[in-house]
């Protein structure tokens, strides 16, 4: 049995799809994570503005 019989060949559109798949993936954790950095900076706010009043 020859290295050629035994291998396969990947195509590039699931490549691709994977590609495409994991970078929305981090678009959505990215989106995540800036939202709870603005939830904690606006609870930050509120609390300062609470204590210094």
């Amino acid at each position: 049995m020859s290295q050629v019989e035994t291998t396969e060949k990947l195509s590039d559109a699931p490549e691709a799809g994977n590609s495409l798949f994991a970078l929305g993936g981090l678009a959505v954790a990215g989106i995540a994570m800036l939202g709870w950095i603005c939830a904690l900076a606006w609870i930050a706010w509120r609390l300062a503005g609470w204590l210094l009043s």
